[in-house]
C-alpha cells in the first residue's frame, strides 16, 4: 500500500515540475532581456522556436515577439533535445532527442536517437521514427522542403564497416524515401556526412555569388562584372537570401580555429548585405556558430557558446539588434553551441 501511494506522489511531483517548467520560463526571460522596438513589422510570424536548458534538460521554446517571453513546447525530464530543424513558414519542426552524446576521437556518438514532429500551429508532437544508437548524425530541408535525416552506425556483422542512413520525411512525418550505403572502412576511411546546401543562386536567377579565395563577389545576370561583398575569415557554413532579394545572408564556421579555447574565440561571422544599398549593413564575429532564420523584417542568430549563448534580432530595416534572449544555461536555434 505504501508503494502504492509512493507511486501516486512522484508522478503528481513529476506533473508539478513539468508545469514549473513552462511558467519559470516566462519569469527568466521577463528579467534577463531588453526590450523590443514596437514598430517591427511582424506580420502572421509573431513567434520563433529555440532551444534552451531547464533542470539540466534541453527542450523546444517559443518565443513570442509581442509579449517579448518564451514559454515550453517540449521538454522531458530524461531526454535532451540535441538538434531543432525549423524554419518559420507553414511546415512542420521536427527535433532530436538522445540519451547520450560522446565523442569518439572527433567522431561525436550517440544512444537512444529519436526523431520527433511538431505540427506547423504547435498542436500535435509526436515521435516518428527510433534511431537508437550510431557514431554522427545531421539533418537539413531537401528541394522539396521535406526533411532529410543523415546518420551512420557500425555494422552489427563486420567490424570494419559501417553503414550511411539516409532518410527523408514529409510534412506529415511519413517515411517517404530510404537508402542505405555501406563503406569499409579500411578502404575508403570514414563516410563524411554531406554538409548543409547553401544556394548561391538567387531564387530568380537574376543574381548570385561568387567566391574567390576567401573575397566574397554579387554577380549579376547578363553582366560580367562583380561586385565586392566582403573578406570572409573562415569558411562558408550557410547563404540565403530574402524571399524579395533585397538582402543576402551569409555565415562563415572554424570550430577547428586556435582561438576556441581562449578567451575570445574567433570561430564564427555572419553578414548581411544589401543589393539595394550596394553594402554591408551588418557583421558580427566572434564566438559561436551564428545558425539564422528569417522571419518578416528580423534576422535572428544565436551566438556564444555554452551558458554564454545566447539568440539575438536584427531588424534588418533599421539595421540594429532590437533584443537579446539570454536564458541563463544558454540558447541556440539548432543545437546549444558547445565548446
Amino acid at each position: 500500500m505504501k508503494a502504492h501511494h509512493l507511486k501516486i506522489v512522484l508522478t503528481i511531483l513529476l506533473l508539478v515540475l513539468i508545469s514549473s517548467c513552462k511558467d519559470a520560463g516566462k519569469t527568466e526571460q521577463q528579467k534577463d532581456t531588453t526590450g523590443i522596438i514596437d514598430t517591427l513589422t511582424l506580420g502572421s510570424g509573431k513567434s520563433f522556436l529555440f532551444l534552451t536548458e531547464w533542470f539540466d534538460k534541453v527542450g523546444v521554446h517559443k518565443y513570442d515577439l509581442e509579449k517579448k517571453k518564451y514559454k515550453t513546447v517540449w521538454w522531458h525530464p530524461r531526454e535532451n533535445v540535441v538538434m531543432l530543424i525549423y524554419k518559420p513558414g507553414k511546415v512542420p519542426t521536427y527535433f532530436l532527442t538522445a540519451d547520450k552524446i560522446t565523442s569518439k576521437g572527433n567522431i561525436p556518438a550517440f544512444s537512444g536517437l529519436k526523431l520527433f514532429i511538431i505540427s506547423n500551429d504547435l498542436s500535435e508532437i509526436k515521435q516518428i521514427d527510433d534511431i537508437a544508437d550510431g557514431v554522427q548524425f545531421t539533418a537539413r530541408w531537401n528541394d522539396d522542403e521535406n526533411l532529410e535525416l543523415l546518420f551512420t552506425a557500425v555494422d552489427k556483422t563486420i567490424a570494419n564497416y559501417v553503414n550511411q542512413y539516409t532518410k527523408v520525411y514529409d510534412h506529415y512525418g511519413k517515411l517517404v524515401d530510404s537508402e542505405i550505403r555501406t563503406f569499409d572502412i579500411l578502404k575508403s576511411g570514414f563516410p563524411q556526412l554531406v554538409p548543409p546546401r547553401s544556394q548561391s543562386l538567387s531564387p530568380s536567377g537574376k543574381f548570385g555569388v561568387s567566391f574567390k579565395q576567401d573575397s566574397v563577389f554579387l554577380k549579376s545576370a547578363g553582366s560580367d562584372s562583380l561586385e565586392f561583398i566582403t573578406v570572409m575569415k573562415h569558411d562558408l557554413n550557410k547563404l540565403k537570401w530574402s524571399e524579395d532579394e533585397k538582402f543576402l545572408f551569409f555565415s562563415t564556421l572554424d570550430l577547428n580555429s586556435e582561438t576556441i579555447k581562449t578567451k575570445n574565440p574567433e570561430t564564427s561571422e555572419l553578414f548581411i548585405y544589401s543589393l539595394e544599398a550596394d553594402s554591408l549593413i551588418g557583421a558580427f564575429g566572434g564566438a559561436g556558430i551564428k545558425n539564422f532564420v528569417t522571419l518578416n523584417d528580423l534576422l535572428i542568430f544565436d551566438d556564444g557558446f555554452n551558458n554564454n549563448s545566447v539568440i539575438n534580432i536584427f531588424d534588418v530595416k533599421n539595421k540594429i539588434i532590437v533584443n537579446t534572449i539570454k536564458p541563463a544555461s544558454g540558447a541556440g536555434l539548432v543545437i546549444i553551441p558547445q565548446m
